[in-house]
């Protein structure tokens, strides 16, 4: 008896010092390879519709391209306004998505899932910031509602004014919410999915419609936004150095969270006092 009852509490005390595996998501299965091939493969996917636009925009997939705005276009009239207020509305377009973001960071004091969202809205902001540079920098197509040549139904004639910028490849807008939007698939993938459908209906195609962007141009931002939060997660440095510094605020995490709302409020409004700031100081400097 005492022999099976040493046994039993030497079993008992090997068991009790193997480590219990963790349960593990579905994206921490993928391995960093599969990760970062399909980041190389996103990212020559930009190049190469940037180039179609650039290079063959009289050839076949540009008049697809403008046939399919047009097509798109022709439901768009000054009686139909009221359909961009609402989906261009911050409140309605961002509820789902903002909404999801603050649910996923408060759902538990898990300091490796923050680190992993933290590092996402970098690259977020790093997306938008591409984007934005793109259109500045590499002269694919006019922005469809600014271009003379195309027989647009523009609702409001008030938007062909004070533009800095006359490109329009890739969306800036689609761009920040796709980002936000593989963010979300990573923490849970059915949220993310509903937010991906919700951003092509509700942000996407409304911008086509009405003569913003061509379909390219959510095309290319459906492909820039995820690459880039991708690469961010395949990248092992700047989610190490966002840990640390969750490590270090761990006691004064309300600053964390001051942060975080000032940073998602000012994206609900497509960081638009973040650009401001940003030429203003363009304008001291120079």
């Amino acid at each position: 008896m005492k022999r099976q009852l040493a046994k039993d509490q030497t079993r008992s005390s090997v068991i009790s010092i193997v480590p219990t595996e963790v349960p593990r998501s579905p994206w921490d299965r993928l391995s960093k390879i599969t990760l970062f091939a399909s980041v190389v493969a996103l990212a020559a996917a930009i190049f190469g519709l940037q180039l179609l636009a650039v290079r063959f925009s009289g050839t076949v997939s540009g008049v697809w391209d403008r046939d399919l705005l047009l097509r798109l276009n022709s439901s768009a009239a000054t009686d139909s306004l009221y359909v961009w207020e609402f989906a261009n509305n911050s409140l309605f377009r961002g509820g789902p998505i903002f909404f999801s973001i603050l649910a996923l960071w408060f759902a538990g004091d898990d300091r490796e899932r923050r680190s992993r969202m933290l590092t996402g809205l970098i690259a977020v902001c790093f997306a938008t910031v591409l984007s934005v540079w793109i259109q500045f920098h590499f002269a694919t197509h006019i922005r469809p509602l600014l271009d003379p040549a195309l027989p647009l139904n523009v609702a409001d004639p008030r938007w062909s004014l004070d533009w800095d910028r006359r490109n329009s490849f890739p969306s800036d807008t689609s761009t920040l919410f796709f980002a936000l939007a593989t963010l979300i698939l990573i923490e849970n993938r059915l949220v993310g999915l509903f937010c991906f459908l919700w951003i092509a209906v509700i942000i996407a195609a409304p911008r086509v419609i009405f003569g913003w962007h061509y379909p390219s141009d959510v095309a290319g931002s459906l492909v820039l936004g995820p690459a880039c939060v991708l690469l961010f997660y395949v990248i092992p440095y700047p989610r190490a150095l966002i840990d640390r510094a969750l490590i270090r605020f761990r006691d004064h995490m309300y600053i964390v969270h001051a942060l975080l709302f000032v940073f998602l409020s000012d994206a609900s409004m497509l960081f638009i006092s973040l650009q401001k700031l940003g030429k203003d100081l363009v304008r001291l400097l120079g």
